[in-house]
């Protein structure tokens, strides 16, 4: 009989010199592909199979993937495979074998196992000659796949380290985009250049086909600030509005309609103060989390810009009306009289106060000539510049007009005139214009304003309503003159509304009854108290205010012996 065992020891030399070998090529590499490329070439040449399949497990999604396929046509590398997780490093064959694996004409599985934990597997079909598996040849292939199992995992090691640099290269390029854009953001207060940056950056980073960018407004509503799709439809506002977290295209949202594959919202404050909307991009991958992040820096970034732009043009524009308002302030103050003028036979006291740098009310006491003195009051609608201007134009024509020997009259009617040719439809006046004589006769021309009381001597009042409809409301109006004469101790109140209509804490209007309630129980004090006291009794009525309801204007002119 034959010795066999000279053989059996040469086969296992061969055995453990082609172990040797190929665990040295596997150990010498780091690429993924190349380790399973010779580990399943190795086993499947020493098994004489046909079919083989490298698997990974996926620890932290707990799924396993197909790393590589050889002889498998009905299923390809990269796809998913559901299988338990392997609690063990020993060889699964037989009934044990997933059904899934048997499906595809696998009938030995060995784990690939490193410390304690599963990193993949090894899976082979039958031997072409259709014969049992030795024991030896298990033995050969489960020691080189335990021998592999380091390299496998030095290999993952590495692929997670090149990702980790590549991720961070692209974070460093991410952060030195949001750092250079920071800069040119900081150098405009153009809003349209910001928008502008924000735009070229966007489509410069992501790539993307598809954008809206939506900013909210005061009054909580969002306005469309920019977007690169002239055909894309704004998002509804009760949408934008009602947006808190990143919402994602779905068939239950209205993303998907308008080619929108995600709204994500910027944030300040715990207030979303804009919504950046994104179209797919253009290889059709997702938006990790990465993007998310950089899109999010990315759009508060432009928000914090143009709200910083707005608040330079707001100031910008309320610097450009206060100056607009003082230059008014002091046209006014050129029109309104610097000194009540001495008069024979009258005491004169004024009052005027604006609610506004630039009131609406006007009042004059012009000597005209030796034998004539005017006075005037009037309410323009409005405040503001606008009223200036207008006061500006009834101080013209009336001091123009008067000295002309023209009556006070005919004046008006040319004022009139005027303004009905140089101002809108909605702008009216309403004025009063009397003349005073030595006599002590008065002419006077009442225009839509407020009568003037005038209190006699002896506490009887009258009311000065003589005159005509608004000034500017028509332009041939006719104008009826009133004619009264002043005894001694007979006093006039000229006012405008701001002083009838002053509102008091009940919200209700100190009125006319009241005031003429007060004129006729003080009518025998001087000009000038009486003034102060009509004032002192508004502002007790009224009580504490930072400003005006309205102009308060006043002449009183009391005639003396």
């Amino acid at each position: 009989m034959q010795d066999v065992t000279p053989k059996v020891e040469q086969s296992q030399r061969q055995d453990l010199q082609a172990l040797f070998q190929t665990s040295q090529v596997i150990s010498g590499s780091l690429e993924l592909y190349s380790i399973f490329n010779n580990l399943l070439l190795t086993t499947m040449g020493k098994l004489l199979v046909s079919k083989g399949l490298a698997l990974l497990y996926d620890q932290q999604h707990l799924h396993w993937h197909v790393a590589l396929a050889k002889g498998v046509s009905t299923i390809e590398e990269g796809a998913s495979l559901e299988l338990p997780e392997l609690t063990s490093g020993a060889l699964i064959a037989g009934k044990e074998l997933p059904e899934k694996l048997h499906s595809i004409g696998m009938h030995l599985l060995f784990p690939l196992r490193d410390d304690q934990s599963t990193i993949g597997a090894i899976a082979l079909g039958k031997k072409v000659t259709g014969g049992a598996f030795e024991e030896d040849e298990l033995q050969f292939v489960q020691s080189l796949v335990n021998m592999s199992s380091t390299s496998v995992r030095n290999s993952l090691i590495m692929d997670e380290l090149r990702q980790t640099n590549i991720d961070l290269d692209s974070t460093v390029r991410q952060l030195n985009t949001l750092f250079e854009l920071s800069t040119e953001f900081n150098k405009t207060v153009d809003r349209a250049h910001v928008l502008k940056i924000f735009s070229f950056a966007l489509m410069g980073q992501m790539v993307v086909q598809k954008y809206l960018f939506y900013l909210r407004r005061p009054d909580h509503s969002f306005e469309l600030v920019s977007g690169n799709e002239s055909n894309l439809l704004g998002l509804p506002q009760e949408f934008l509005i009602g947006i808190e977290d990143l919402v994602l295209s779905s068939s239950e949202n209205i993303l998907e309609k308008h080619g929108i594959v995600l709204a994500l919202p910027i944030r300040q404050q715990d207030i979303v103060h804009g919504v950046l909307c994104l179209g797919p991009k253009p290889d059709a991958s997702i938006y990790d989390q990465k993007d998310i992040e950089f899109l999010y820096a990315l759009g508060s970034l432009a928000v914090t810009s143009i709200q910083n732009v707005e608040l330079i043009e707001s100031r910008i524009a309320k610097q450009r009306m206060e100056e607009e308002l003082r230059t008014a302030r002091d046209i006014q103050r050129r029109l309104l009289p610097d000194k009540i003028p001495d008069i024979p036979g009258l005491e004169v006291s004024t009052l005027s106060l604006s609610s506004r740098e630039v009131g609406g009310d006007y009042y004059d006491v012009a000597l005209l000539n030796r034998d004539r003195t005017m006075f005037m009051i009037a309410d323009v609608t409005g405040k503001g510049v606008p009223a200036a201007l207008l006061m500006s134009s009834i101080h013209a024509c009336t001091h123009i007009m008067l000295p002309m020997q023209l009556s006070l009259q005919e004046a008006i009617e040319h004022t009139n005139r005027v303004l009905y040719e140089n101002t809108d439809p909605d702008i009216f006046i309403t004025a009063f214009a009397a003349i005073y004589y030595p006599d002590k006769s008065v002419s006077f021309v009442n225009a839509g304003h407020e009568p003037p009381l005038l209190v006699r001597a002896n506490g009887n009042i009258e009311y000065l309503r003589e005159g005509g409809t608004l000034l500017g409301i028509l332009p041939n109006t006719s104008y009826d003159s009133g004619e009264i004469t002043l005894s001694s101790n007979d006093v006039i109140v000229m006012f405008t509304d701001g002083v009838t209509e002053a509102m008091g804490e009940a919200m209700e209007e100190y009125s006319p009854e009241r005031l003429v309630s007060l004129v006729k129980s003080n009518y025998h004090i001087s000009a000038s108290a009486l003034t102060e006291l009509i004032q002192n009794d508004i502002q007790d009525f009224t009580g504490p205010v930072e400003t005006l309801s309205d102009d308060r204007t006043l002449i009183v002119i009391k005639a003396t012996a």
